[in-house]
């Protein structure tokens, strides 16, 4: 939006609304697990927390992402991307 590149910003809407993508509601639930993780993972910013305890509650088989920090994160199934491609 800020580049006011109007096709790049529909590409983003289509791949978020147009799709099998699911998206998740920001529950209590969330917000206590994402704190404690946190608290355990200092080094873990906020939103990255939010994604974590998100893709756990929700019992994801795969966290795809290319920051190897998340494998800090217990019970959490990092899959890093760059690795995946090269193995693929």
């Amino acid at each position: 939006m800020r580049l006011r590149d109007v096709a790049l910003q529909q590409a983003y809407e289509h791949a978020l609304l147009d799709t099998d993508l699911r998206l998740l509601p920001l529950t209590r639930d969330v917000l206590c697990r994402a704190a404690g993780l946190r608290a355990a993972i200092p080094a873990l910013r906020t939103p990255d927390a939010l994604h974590a305890a998100t893709a756990i509650g929700c019992g994801c088989a795969g966290f795809i992402t290319n920051d190897p920090g998340f494998r800090r994160v217990p019970g959490l199934p990092v899959i890093l991307l760059d690795r995946f491609l090269q193995e693929g």
